[in-house]
C-alpha cells in the first residue's frame, strides 16, 4: 500500500472547512475520536475551523485562504466544501490529502471514480444520503400508511436534486402515493411555501442540503402549525420538530472519519484509502409530534425504530 510523506514536524496541523455552524459537530466527533486515537489538541494536533454560512461564494475563497496555510491534512464537512477544497489543491504539483466528513455517494457527484481505489488526493465517508431519499419516503408512507401525497423539499443548488427523480418516482409508484417538489432556497420562503404545501400534500420529506439541514427546525414548527407531519434526515431533527428520522448523525460521520485522517498521518495516501460508509444509520420517531398532529402511526413499524421519545402522552 503506498504510502505519503507529511514531513517532519512533531505537530500535525489540519484544516477544516464547513458550509455551516451545525456542520461542527461532525469536526466535534473528529475531534473527540482522535483524542480516543491518543492525538492531543495542542501537543499532537492542532486544528484550524473555517465556516462559511451557506454562502457558496465565500466557501471558495475560505478554501483558497486554508490550503494557503499549507496544512498537512484538510478535512471537508460536506460535498460543497470538498468541492472547494478539491478545486482549488488541483492548482498545485503536490496537492495535500482532502477528506471528507460526509458527503452522498461520491462516484454519483463526481468526487471519485472508484471507492475502493480512488486513486486521487480526495476520499472519506458516504453518509448513503442519495440512497436514502426513497428509504425515508418508503418509511414515511409505511409509518403513516393514510398518506397519500407527499411533498419533498429540496434545494436546486445541490447536485442530486433532479439526480433523485427516478429513485423517487419509482418508490412512490411502488407505494401508491404521489410526490410534488418543491424548490426552497431562501428563508423566507419557508411560511408561504408550507401553506402551499398544507393545502394538498399529506407529509413532507426533507432532502439533504446545507440549507435545509440548517432551517428544518423553523420548516418543521411551520408545518406543526399546519398539521403537516415532516420527516427528516439527521437523527436529531426528531428533536427539532420532525415526527421521525433516518440516517447517520453528524458527530457519528465525524469519528468514523477521524479514523482516515489517523491512516493518513501515519503515511498512507489518501488514494489508497477506501471511501467508507457510514456505520451507524439510526430511524427515530417523536409521538410528542404525533400527538400534537393527531396523527396515529403504524404500530408495527415502531418495533422498527432505534429510538422513540415522546412516549408520554401518546394514545
Amino acid at each position: 500500500m503506498s504510502k505519503v510523506s507529511i514531513g517532519d514536524e512533531k505537530v500535525i496541523r489540519i484544516g477544516v472547512l464547513s458550509q455551516n455552524e451545525g456542520r461542527l459537530e461532525k469536526f466535534e466527533g473528529l475531534k473527540d475520536e482522535l483524542k480516543n486515537l491518543n492525538y492531543e489538541e495542542g501537543k499532537d494536533v492542532v486544528y484550524e475551523v473555517m465556516t462559511a454560512p451557506n454562502d457558496y461564494t465565500e466557501m471558495d475563497q475560505l478554501a483558497e485562504k486554508l490550503v494557503s496555510k499549507k496544512f498537512n491534512v484538510l478535512v471537508a464537512s460536506g460535498e460543497g466544501e470538498t468541492r472547494s477544497l478539491a478545486k482549488t489543491v488541483a492548482k498545485l504539483n503536490d496537492p495535500p490529502p482532502i477528506i471528507f466528513m460526509g458527503t452522498l455517494s461520491p462516484i454519483a457527484i463526481g468526487l471519485v471514480e472508484n471507492e475502493v481505489f480512488p486513486e486521487t488526493n480526495v476520499t472519506g465517508l458516504n453518509n448513503y444520503h442519495y440512497e436514502l431519499i426513497s428509504k425515508r419516503l418508503d418509511l414515511l408512507k409505511r409509518l403513516i400508511p393514510q398518506v397519500e401525497e407527499v411533498a419533498v423539499l429540496g434545494d436546486q443548488r445541490t447536485i442530486y436534486f433532479q439526480d433523485s427523480q427516478p429513485g423517487l418516482s419509482q418508490t412512490a409508484q411502488a407505494l401508491n402515493i404521489r410526490y410534488k417538489m418543491y424548490d426552497i432556497t431562501n428563508e423566507q420562503d419557508i411560511p408561504g411555501i408550507v401553506d402551499e404545501i398544507s393545502k394538498n400534500s399529506h407529509a413532507i420529506l426533507i432532502m439533504p442540503g446545507s440549507f435545509l439541514e440548517t432551517h428544518t427546525e423553523e420548516i418543521a414548527s411551520y408545518a406543526l402549525l399546519k398539521g403537516v407531519p415532516v420527516f427528516g434526515v439527521y437523527p436529531s431533527d426528531i428533536e427539532r420538530g420532525c415526527i421521525a428520522s433516518y440516517g447517520t448523525s453528524y458527530y457519528n460521520q465525524g469519528a468514523q472519519t477521524a479514523h482516515m485522517v489517523h491512516k493518513i498521518i501515519i503515511g498512507y495516501s489518501p488514494k489508497s484509502i477506501p471511501v467508507e460508509t457510514a456505520e451507524k444509520l439510526s430511524f427515530k420517531v417523536n409521538l410528542e409530534v404525533a400527538r400534537k398532529l393527531g396523527i396515529s402511526l403504524e404500530e408495527a413499524y415502531l418495533g422498527f425504530a432505534d429510538e422513540v421519545i415522546g412516549q408520554g402522552g401518546y394514545h
